[in-house]
Order: structure tokens, then sequence, then C-alpha cells
């Protein structure tokens, strides 16, 4: 049965604010991480199935590179890629290619991600 760990990676905290606080009321339990380092040492500290990931973030590492490293650690992890950056089809065909499951649009309603997140666990 898969759990309801998730890991949001994404540099703006309001949107980590915001998603943490409406997916846990959700039955989910919420890891943030605002830098791709960050994220990578919380996935190997709480070992979430699932991973929603900013493709665009500010500092350090970018968000291909940390779903690289994070498939290549944990090969079942199920990552939902996010971007406001929707019309770069170059960058998404290369996150699904590498083994994204799931490519959601920036912004996004909370519903719909709750959603969306509910099909990739059980899928």
């Amino acid at each position: 049965m898969p759990n309801n760990k998730l890991l949001i990676v994404d540099d703006e905290e309001f949107i980590l604010s915001q998603f943490k606080s409406y997916l846990e009321r959700k039955g989910y339990l919420v890891f943030t991480a605002t830098k791709g380092e960050e994220g990578l040492n919380l996935l190997k500290q709480n070992n979430p199935d699932l991973m929603l990931l900013d493709l665009h973030l500010k500092e350090g590492i970018q968000g291909i590179d940390v779903l690289k490293q994070s498939l290549e650690f944990k090969p079942d992890l199920k990552v939902a890629i996010y971007s406001g950056f929707g019309n770069d089809n170059e960058t998404i065909d290369s996150c699904l290619k590498l083994g994204a499951k799931l490519v959601l649009p920036k912004p996004i309603n909370l519903k719909t991600l709750k959603e969306e997140l509910d099909k990739l666990r059980e899928g």
C-alpha cells in the first residue's frame, strides 16, 4: 500500500507553505525544501513515495538535476514536475524520459494538485 509521504521542492516559500498546509489537511505527510540539495537530503532521510518538484530553482542545483539524482537514489519514486514555463516542451520531454511521471502547470489550484497527486500515488 502506498504511503502518504510527499516531498515538495520549490524555492518559493509561500507556495511551499500553501501546498503543505492544504495537503496535510488532506492526509499527506509533507516535507518541504527550498533548495535542491535540501530536497535530496530530505529524500534520503524520510523515504517519501512522492515528490513534487519545481523545475526552476533559483539557487543551487536545478530541478532536472534533482530529478536525476532522486531517481538514482530511489528508482521507484513517483515524481511530478511543475513549472511556470509550460511551453518548454524540450525540458518537459527530458524530464519524462528521465522518469518523471507527471507534468503539472504552475500555477495550479490546490484541489487539482491533490487530485493529481492522489492519482499518481495510487497509480
